[in-house]
Formats: structure tokens, sequence, C-alpha cells
């Protein structure tokens, strides 16, 4: 059972995104009409308990969900609606308003040149200690030899995760690397075509770079018991066409 969502202007508003639900959105007090009107418009209709918020139809695109969410930012700061980040939420306002302009920029990485210097002392060292496997060697020397060049790269626990442009491919632009020293493997994941490069590097900052850690405050309050806010969309607001499967739509 749905209800309204209080009104009052001292309210805020986070966006965050977790795998199971995407690009999502939770108030926290009291939040004005113009909020309600403005999720509900950018298609946050979907309550989701252990966020205490609403997400998007799960089947729209994943730059179709940020997209959606940047124009919500944008609307509810020119309502002076505080906004925030929910895994940083020190990161307010105009900052996450720069947040979400960053998570859709298709630009080359400004620490590109880094990232190539590091993965190539790591995988030398690899090799020299001949700490990787047979079947793993020939991806390294790809990396050694500049035939790979690592631009980006994210470490979850002890699984390296790079963004490798293959400037000798002509099908390719780029190939997903994982890295796992304690396993002695190096191997590609993914194929990049030539015409999508913006857009995986857009997917590398989004799914990567991107920081999705849940703040302490949101651990301690999914272990309350649920206090549901929920949104009731207007009746007359048609849903969205279903959009195509998440995924990655700049592979092969």
């Amino acid at each position: 059972m749905s209800v309204p969502m209080e009104i009052d202007a001292a309210g805020s508003v986070s966006f965050g995104w977790t795998f199971d639900h995407g690009e999502f959105a939770a108030a926290s007090g009291r939040v004005p009409q113009k909020a309600r009107e403005v999720l509900q418009e950018a298609g946050f209709w979907y309550w989701a308990d252990e966020l205490g918020g609403w997400h998007q139809r799960l089947s729209v695109d994943r730059e179709e969900q940020i997209r959606n969410a940047t124009g919500a930012i944008d609307q509810l700061v020119k309502a002076r609606v505080p906004v925030a980040n929910w895994h940083r939420p020190s990161q307010r306002n105009a900052d996450l308003v720069d947040h979400y302009r960053w998570l859709q920029d298709g630009s080359l990485f400004p620490d590109a040149d880094a990232a190539a210097a590091k993965a190539h002392a790591l995988v030398s060292d690899a090799l020299a200690a001949d700490c990787l496997g047979p079947l793993y060697q020939g991806v390294a020397e790809e990396v050694v030899s500049g035939a790979l060049v690592v631009e980006a790269m994210c470490t979850f626990e002890d699984v390296h995760w790079w963004l490798a442009a293959a400037p000798e491919d002509d099908e390719h632009s780029y190939v997903w690397l994982r890295y796992e020293p304690g396993r002695g493997q190096l191997y590609t994941t993914d194929y990049i075509a030539s015409f999508a490069a913006a857009e995986a590097r857009r997917e590398f900052r989004a799914t990567m770079l991107r920081d999705t850690t849940w703040p302490a405050s949101a651990r301690a309050e999914a272990a309350r018991p649920s206090r549901r806010l929920r949104m009731t969309a207007a009746p007359s607001t048609p849903p969205l066409p279903p959009g195509p499967a998440p995924g990655r739509a700049a592979n092969r």
C-alpha cells in the first residue's frame, strides 16, 4: 500500500546506484511537492524497501537511467531542493551535478598515462618473477609491448579491472582486462568495437570508477524496521516503454 510523500521544504533527495536496482532516489525528512513531481516525471516509480527510495524500470538501459537521474537533479537544484550523493553524503548540490556530468563523460581519462605506467610495471614484474601461468603470458606481453595500453584501472578486493586501448587493432578500440595476481591470471573479458570508444569510457566510469559503497548511516538504517514513505505515481502518467535489457551496448 502506498502513501503520499510528506511535503515540506526542509527535506532533501539523495541519488545513488545499486546492481539490483540501478539508479535510485531516496528522500530524507519531508520533501516539497516539486520533488515528488520531478521524480515521477524522471521515472522513479518503483519502491525498494532496502534503499528507502524509488528506482526506475529495470529494463531501462544504464545510460538512459543516468540521463534521467541527471535531469531530475538539475530540476531539483533549480527548485532549491537539496540533493546529495547517497554513497557520499558530503557531495551535495553543485558537486552532485558535476558527478552526474562525469558519469556521462566519454572523453579520455586524465590520468591515463599514470594508469599505463602502473599496469606496465605490474605486468613486467609479474613476467620477470614468472608469476603468470602460460595461458596468460600472451596478454601480458601485449601490455608490456604497448599493443595494449591500459588507460583506466579499478581494484575490487584482489581483482584488478583494466580498460586497455588497442591501438594496433583495426576492429576494436578497447579491451577489458581482468588481472588476479594471487592466481597468476591476466586475460581479456570483453572487446569493444572501434566505433564505441566513448561509450566504453563512459561505461568504465559508471561501473568501475564510481563509488557505490553503502554509507554507514544507510547500513544502520537498513537494520531498523522499514518506514514506508512511498510515492504514488500520478494516474495520468504513462509508463515508460520497455528499454533494452541491461548490458554492455559497447561490446562486440
